[in-house]
């Protein structure tokens, strides 16, 4: 059986997913993003994993893919695929996009068994970094370390903003970002003016109200003008206190070409290797960087131009060798 469109999808419990919808592009796949009731609400989950797993399940009967992408977490999402392939006797193969929090967030440790073993019976279980790769294999299942695809973010309008040396902070007020850390140090820095995107009703009250004068509080944007607000900064700035995490936003800051200041982590420093500030996640490193940011950013603009051309060419080296692999594991 050879592969042609239409017999590849992807599956995402997400109401929205970057990486996703750039994977399914990139490899030819149609992309299926299912979901009912709140998002990361885990009050909703039993109902809504009930309703997720009978539309997926549905649909997988209906189309009858031969490779299935499935997006993990959460790992229902995954063991609905797995069905899939039982009830069609194994004609179907599936492969696990693992992203970080599945295997390093402490939510889906009670669920590890369950992972295992729908793990060592995907064809494959995509990860963002060697260290994880090598975690799932101790599991005895196979994996691949695939960071990319590069995010393609056209040309478009960018937003006027301040007259100042404008920073973006790309942020959801996740407890793994330092963002008590960031208020402080921009406070000490009058010609900087910070804009902090993510929704402000997850934040608590006392955070905002402590804000300095440069700080501007975005709220949750739109897509278009989320993408307005990049192009028109003079750098993006994306912080986490979590190991391994591949940053969304960051990939977003290498799309538009902006330079980018980030957690001092040996994955990011690895993955972010060039037209790029590490800082400690403290006041006074986060402090420091932004004024080699501003000092440097002739030179890093640069710089994050051939990081975005070498990820490129990384990229269609692993995709190509990813197609071979999903060609050989469709004929088996």
């Amino acid at each position: 059986m050879s592969i042609t469109t239409g017999e590849k999808i992807f599956i995402t419990w997400a109401p929205y997913s970057r990486r996703s919808q750039s994977l399914s592009t990139e490899l030819d796949m149609n992309s299926h993003l299912i979901h009912y009731l709140k998002f990361q609400q885990p009050v909703y989950a039993p109902f809504k994993y009930v309703l997720q797993a009978l539309h997926t399940l549905g649909l997988l009967l209906k189309e009858r893919p031969c490779i299935v992408f499935v997006q993990d977490p959460p790992i229902f999402a995954s063991l609905v695929v797995y069905v899939y392939t039982l009830l069609t006797f194994s004609q179907a193969r599936f492969i696990v996009d693992a992203h970080t929090g599945a295997l390093l967030h402490p939510c889906w440790k009670p669920f590890r068994w369950l992972q295992k073993f729908v793990y060592r019976r995907a064809l494959t279980v995509i990860t963002t970094n060697r260290p994880l790769t090598e975690l799932v294999r101790s599991w005895g299942a196979d994996s691949i370390a695939l960071a990319g695809p590069p995010i393609n973010i056209p040309i478009g309008e960018a937003m006027q903003l301040s007259k100042a040396f404008n920073l973006v902070l790309i942020n959801t007020f996740s407890p793994d970002e330092p963002l008590s850390v960031v208020l402080k140090a921009v406070a000490e820095i009058p010609s900087v003016h910070l804009y902090i995107t993510g929704d402000v009703n997850k934040a608590p009250p006392s955070l905002l109200e402590r804000a300095p004068d440069n700080v501007t509080f975005t709220g949750f944007l739109p897509d278009d003008d989320y993408l307005k607000l990049l192009r028109g900064a003079d750098a993006i700035m994306v912080l986490t206190e979590r190991d391994f995490t591949l940053q969304l936003g960051g990939m977003e800051a290498v799309a538009l070409g902006k330079p980018i200041l980030t957690s001092d982590q040996s994955f990011l420093r690895e993955y972010f290797d060039r037209g790029t500030v590490h800082v400690p996640n403290t006041p006074d490193g986060v402090r420091q960087g932004i004024i080699q940011l501003q000092k440097d950013l002739g030179r890093l603009s640069e710089e994050i131009l051939d990081l975005r051309r070498a990820h490129q060419e990384e990229w269609s080296t692993k995709s190509q060798q990813l197609r071979e692999f999903m060609t050989i594991g469709a004929t088996k």
